[in-house]
């Protein structure tokens, strides 16, 4: 189940009732606006009740005096209107009637099923008595048009003195007893206009009481919002130990470098004074990193210094004793040829020892040289057929290939970013490496290759079917003078592969070797594409 901190109910409580508070608020004024839009309706259909028994009486009048026809039919069309027999047209609410038969453009409303003004009056939410009075009126204005008919008629009556039944039509709607039957309509008009007045000022009064109340809950609710955000902001910058710009400022520059203490006089358990003892904690890192560096570009530079001299050394060495060394190997020759026999089987035997060792020394001395070369050359790499290299280092090896009946298998081969000299020296490494080391109870065979393994780095593969490699010893061979067989079972100096791997890393990749023993061996490194 999920727990959540007291401060975090309390905020949700707060912002609930301030939500409802502010709601009820915005639905109390909108009683008011409903209670007035109601006293404005009441009064647009009372008016219209109101107008049109005017505008009955003002059309009657007219025919009666004038006799035009055209007054008589809109007199029939309020009628219509009215009872919802008739379209109500545009504008009707206003002074419809005392502009539209002045119109050179007037058109009678159209028949159509309209909406009866006591069917409108009784959907408006009318009281009982309101809708009472309103219907009363609307009953005497419909009693009224009795007597108004019957002036119309006794103006069409044929008769030989017409104008006196004019006359007797306009006193009939204007004695006496058509003023009361007006007064009759108007007066329930009056009276709903009271109780109207009333209900609305009876709904108005309780919804502003309301509201009054919803504002003073809504002032009380964001009164105690303020002081709990003003709570919340001391606290919060109690706890960051200063505003939220300056704990920003603070850790864009710690994340830029800027280790340098702010000197705030923020407490000790605030965010920025933990920022200033991470920042001090990290200047001094910085300082002890910066002098660690500078300790291990010193070592690194007398390292340098060191291994070049080294390879000086080397090279110098193995140069220097070619001389007495081939001296050595030629009078050891020559005492060989010119007293062998002639002495005791043991002083043979020495001369032999003599001599083998020697010409080993020889190929050592001529190793060391290759790999001080190795790690001497400055050369800047090109693009390098690696066919060619191959073809080159084939060609040093080849009384070898043909003593032993070794088969080559060369694939097609890429360019490569290598030195020419170095990279013949690699494959031909390479290749003597599983000549010497080939089985004796089958044909020897070697197949060279190479594959894209990415956009810019090929992987070349020299595989044979000798006689192989523990697992153990798969990385020991790459390292200098180690050699796996002893030398009475295979020559050797066991700089071969290890120089291999200078090249391969001089040229900017990476070798290593798969191999199982008696299931033969593949040397496998990568080299950067031209």
């Amino acid at each position: 189940m999920w727990r959540f901190p007291s401060r975090i109910w309390l905020s949700a409580a707060m912002l609930v009732s301030f939500v409802t508070s502010f709601t009820l608020y915005v639905y109390s004024e909108k009683l008011i606006d409903r209670a007035n839009e109601q006293q404005l309706l009441s009064y647009k259909l009372a008016g219209q009740l109101r107008q049109s028994s005017d505008d009955l009486t003002r059309m009657v009048r007219t025919y009666v005096v004038t006799g035009d026809p055209a007054y008589k039919q809109s007199y029939q069309d309020i009628l219509d209107i009215r009872d919802g027999i008739r379209l109500t047209p545009d504008g009707y609410d206003g002074v419809y009637w005392d502009l539209a038969l002045l119109d050179p453009h007037y058109t009678r409303p159209a028949k159509g099923q309209g909406v009866a003004l006591l069917d409108r009056m009784r959907d408006a939410g009318f009281s009982d008595e309101e809708f009472r009075k309103l219907a009363e009126a609307k009953a005497n204005s419909d009693e009224l048009t009795n007597r108004e008919y019957e002036a119309m008629e006794l103006l069409e009556t044929p008769a030989e003195d017409s104008q006196s039944n004019r006359m007797r039509a306009i006193a009939m709607l204007h004695d006496a007893t058509y003023h009361h039957a007006k007064a009759a309509i108007m007066r329930p008009i009056n009276d709903f206009y009271t109780l109207m007045q009333d209900r609305t000022e009876v709904t108005v009064r309780r919804a502003e009481s309301f509201a009054l109340i919803c504002r003073l809950a809504f002032l009380a609710f964001t009164l105690t919002v303020v002081g709990f955000l003003w709570r919340l902001s001391a606290e919060s910058r109690a706890i960051l130990g200063g505003s939220a710009q300056e704990v920003h400022a603070r850790i864009t520059r710690i994340g830029q470098g800027d280790f340098t203490v702010s000197g705030s006089a923020a407490s000790d358990s605030s965010v920025l004074a933990g920022l200033d003892r991470m920042a001090a904690k990290l200047s001094a890192m910085e300082a002890e990193r910066a002098r660690t560096l500078a300790e291990m570009a010193d070592k690194n530079e007398a390292l340098a210094r060191s291994n070049a001299d080294l390879e000086q050394f080397a090279y110098v060495a193995s140069h220097d004793l070619q001389t007495p060394l081939r001296n050595i190997v030629s009078y050891t020759q020559l005492l060989e040829r010119r007293y062998k026999t002639r002495l005791d089987s043991d002083a043979d035997d020495f001369i032999g020892f003599i001599v083998d060792n020697t010409k080993r020394m020889t190929r050592l001395i001529h190793d060391l040289l290759d790999y001080s070369r190795a790690s001497r050359q400055a050369d800047p790499l090109e693009p390098t057929d690696a066919r060619a290299a191959v073809a080159e280092a084939l060609d040093n090896l080849r009384p070898d290939l043909d003593r032993f009946g070794v088969v080559v298998q060369v694939a097609e081969l890429p360019r490569v970013m290598a030195t020419s000299s170095h990279l013949t020296s690699l494959f031909q490494n390479l290749l003597g490496n599983a000549i010497k080391y080939r089985s004796p109870d089958r044909a020897t065979r070697i197949s060279i290759a190479a594959e894209r393994i990415a956009p810019e780095t090929w992987r070349f593969a020299v595989t044979d079917n000798g006689i192989g490699i523990e697992r153990q010893y798969h990385e020991k061979i790459f390292e200098i003078f180690q050699r796996l067989h002893p030398t009475a079972d295979a020559e050797g100096t066991g700089i071969g592969l290890t120089l291999c791997r200078r090249i391969v890393h001089r040229f900017g990749g990476s070798i290593w070797v798969e191999s199982e023993p008696g299931q033969g061996t593949s040397i496998l490194f990568t080299l950067r594409t031209a």
